[in-house]
Parts: structure tokens; sequence; C-alpha cells
């Protein structure tokens, strides 16, 4: 992935050969913006598998978004010249009279990539950096990978005199011995054009004294699933040599950070741009944000500040179900879907996520499998024992989140920890989730929230189903919820 100067003239053929495909270069120009905004495209034509599927695969359809939106969209050789902020290609722009904001985001998410747009219309991007802090960073041309490392305390059989964070401060630097490229970092100011994957190390000691290593790799644009894992195959070792465990765990982490953004499918692939590529204004390249429209500042009003509480709105006809459960391979033909929640948020000071509070209060009578038979041996004793225990509720009390505030258009993952009281039962969960606020087409503001948990059966008296443990009794559950201002 990263440059070398011998593929400088690789660059420049090919930017030529964008240039003559695309007429409209850095001094031609580019005609008047419409209204309703315009969207750019820095792209590398041909440079690699992600660019070549890129342009074959996404950048049509979302050209068809465009159309559909009424924006116009321009494709821009970055290669050639490209603006400071434009640090990977393929990167996407929206621009209006209001002002520039850059899409984070899997490229082949066209549903996210509709929000985008549709909210940075009326809210553009703020100026406030991403800031980390004690982050890995891999500088790749112009471009940074960030990693927060996570190290899970060691579960099974805990030696004489463990002390956790001892252990996780050694088992740090035997990480940051095994990563190659990434330099550790006290603090760092993150742009919109680095990506970010977190890295995850899951200890487990046996009687014997052998360490078993799970490793997970999540991209910043999914914390539910992840793109690289070593779970049901661990890395092993004795206990006494856990320092090259981790070691090696680090190199098999980083590896898959370079093959995940080396692949074309899935959306995290990408370019860095070299750093020799000219850097090269906004206006030069024919970019400026266009005027206002004498009628556009009345159209929408946007709100003067961040709504802190919210509740959470029905879904509509085209919108996914509120909450799907189903059981895990092999026994995922049993799923199905709660159809009646209700719920609340109340963010805290400064909108930060740190302090969000809420709860969800599910209606039993309304899950479904979608067959009548199989509905009511639901809400039999057995099983959900809906007559009895009518509701089942979350209540949420922390958060793990980092230090931002939510903003119109950024994604934010999160871990929500709270109290699942499920058939007169109340047990502690912990759920991956994201969480973006965006606008409507209308200009109203709403909070996505979008995660998934897993629970054991057996916590709750619930049957399990019939088969191989321990997917018997594990319940996957995602959750798509929507949520307006409270007083709206």
């Amino acid at each position: 992935m990263p440059f070398h100067p011998r593929r400088i003239p690789v660059l420049i053929i090919g930017a030529l050969i964008a240039l003559l495909a695309c007429p409209a270069g850095p001094l031609a120009a580019t005609g008047a913006v419409p209204a309703a905004g315009q969207l750019i495209v820095f792209v590398q034509p041909g440079l690699s598998r992600v660019e070549r599927a890129f342009a074959r695969h996404d950048l049509p359809r979302i050209r068809r978004v465009a159309d559909e939106m009424g924006v116009s969209l321009r494709v821009v050789n970055a290669a050639a010249g490209a603006p400071a902020e434009v640090a990977i290609t393929p990167l996407i722009v929206f621009q209006n009279s209001r002002g520039r904001s850059i899409y984070q985001g899997r490229t082949t998410t066209v549903d996210r990539i509709r929000n985008f747009i549709r909210t940075s219309r009326y809210i553009p991007q703020g100026k406030a950096p991403n800031r980390r802090r004690d982050i890995f960073l891999w500088r790749m041309g112009r471009t940074r990978i960030w990693s927060p490392i996570k190290i899970s305390s060691v579960t099974g059989t805990v030696p004489a005199g463990y002390r956790d964070a001892v252990f996780k401060a050694r088992a740090l630097e035997s990480i940051a011995a095994g990563l190659k490229h990434y330099r550790r970092y006290a603090k760092a100011e993150l742009g919109r054009a680095d990506r970010g994957f977190y890295m995850d190390f899951y200890p487990w000691r046996a009687k014997d004294g052998t360490l078993f290593l799970s490793l997970a790799l999540y991209s910043q644009f999914d914390c539910r699933t992840p793109v690289f894992e070593m779970k049901q195959h661990p890395l092993t070792g004795p206990w006494r040599e856990r320092d090259a465990l981790f070691q090696k765990a680090a190199t098999l982490l980083e590896r898959a950070v370079s093959s995940r953004i080396q692949n074309p499918l899935g959306g995290d692939g990408f370019d860095a741009l070299d750093i020799h590529v000219p850097t090269a204004g906004w206006e030069r390249l024919g970019l400026a944000l266009p005027p206002a429209a004498p009628q556009e500042r009345a159209r929408v009003v946007v709100p003067a500040e961040f709504p802190l509480h919210w509740v959470m709105a029905p879904p509509a006809p085209d919108d996914p179900p509120l909450v799907q459960f189903r059981f895990p391979a092999p026994l995922d033909q049993y799923a199905g879907e709660v159809k009646r929640i209700s719920g609340n948020l109340a963010l805290g000071a400064k909108g930060l996520l740190s302090g969000l509070k809420g709860s969800m209060r599910a209606d039993m009578h309304s899950v479904t499998m979608g067959n009548a038979i199989l509905d009511e041996a639901l809400g039999g004793s057995q099983i959900l024992d809906s007559r009895k225990y009518p509701v089942a509720a979350f209540v949420l009390d922390r958060v793990e989140a980092a230090a931002q505030p939510l903003a119109f258009g950024r994604l934010l993952p999160a871990r929500l920890h709270g109290i699942l009281s499920l058939k007169g039962r109340r047990v502690p969960v912990s759920a991956a989730a994201q969480l973006e606020p965006i606008l409507t087409e209308a200009g109203a503001p709403r909070l996505l929230m979008r995660g998934g948990f897993q629970i054991d059966l057996r916590d709750f008296h619930i049957e399990e189903a019939d088969g191989p443990e321990p997917a018997r009794h594990t319940l996957l559950l995602d959750f798509n919820f929507i949520f307006t201002p409270r007083n709206s």
C-alpha cells in the first residue's frame, strides 16, 4: 500500500488519462452548482484493485443516488493534485453554500451515503478534530491509520499473584514490539480522511498454564462484525511465553489491517495519496463553495443546538425491524422480530456519549417469527410467558465511547452497558452500538442507533432450542432504532 518514488510516472500517466476523460480539469469552468449541492469523488484511476472495483461497482450506484437527490457529481483525479484534506481515494465530499463535508463510511453502504448527503445539505461538518490519546498510528502517505488497543482481563484460571494493570501494561509493550508499521503516540489529532481499525485481544488461561489468545479486528465503520478474527482457533502457548504470544498476535492483526485496506470488497479498502502528490486548493481545482441561492436560507430551519433528549420513533414501512433475533448457525432458521418498542435517551453534558442514559421497553405480545403456531409457542410459559411478563426492558446505565460529542453526520461507535429485564429476571448485558445523528429530507433531526448483543437463554429460564451447544442456548439480537427530539 505505501507509495514509492518509482510509482510516480504511473501516477502521472493515470492523471493524464483521467484529465482526458474528464474535461473539467483544474482550471476549467465547472458550471453552476445546483442548490441541492455537489458531490465530489476523488479517485486515482486504475491504481489498484480497490480503485478498479470502486469505479466498476460503487461509483455507478453513487451516481444514481446523486441523480435521485438532484445533486451534481464530479469525479476528480487526486493524483494530479488534491486539497490537503484529501488523503485517500476513493474519498467522497459534499459541498454547497453552507460548507463542505467529507464522508466517513464504507463506499459500499449507499444508504449511509444518502444520509450523508441529506444531512450535509443543512449542517456541514464542524472543524473540531478527532482527538485521541495513547493511540497507535500507521503513517501511510498522506493518511494515518489509527488503532485503539483493547486488552481484556485474563479469564479462566487466573495465576497466583496476578495484577491486572501490570499484566495489561506488559502486554501492550509486547504488542508494540510486534507492530512493524505502527508507532505509539501519547495523543493525536486525526482528520476526516484518516481511517481506524480497532484491535482486540482476549486472553484465557487453562489450569495447566496454557494461554489461549483470541483476536478480533473491527473497522471504525462497524463495531459489531469483525473484519478479521481468531476465536475458534486462537493462538496458544505457555503462560511464561505470553510476551512472544502477544507480539505474534500484534503482527497478525497488522497484516489483517493491510489486507483489509487492499481488499476491493467490503468498502474499507483505499489507496493513500503519496506525499509527493501536489497540494491544490479547492478553488484551484474549480471547486469553490457555490453562492447561496436566494431562497436557500429559508427552506429549512436547522436546530440551533444539538438536542439532548430523544424519544423512539415508530418505524416507517421501509425501515428495518426494530429488533431482530436469531440463533447462531446451524440453528439460524429460528429467527424473528419484536415489532413494538418504546424508549428514550438523554445525552450527557455537551452531548457526550459517556453520559448517555436511557431505557427501552418491548411489548412481548409483539414478538413474532412470522408463523401463528410458532408465535403461540413463543408466548407460552416455557419460553417468554408473555401473559405473566408482558414487557421486557433494558435500562442503560453506562457507556464506553470516545470523548467526542454527537454531531450531525458523525458516526460514533460505543459500547452500551445496562440491565435487561426479561421474564422476571434482571441480567447485565453489553451491546456494541453505533450512533449517528442525521437530518431527514425535510431537515428534521433524527438519531440512529444500531447495534447488537447476545444473551444466554439459561439466564432467563427460557427453553433452549433443539440443537448443538452453545448455539442452542445463545440468542443473537440486532437493533435498529430511530429517535426524534423529545419536544418534536
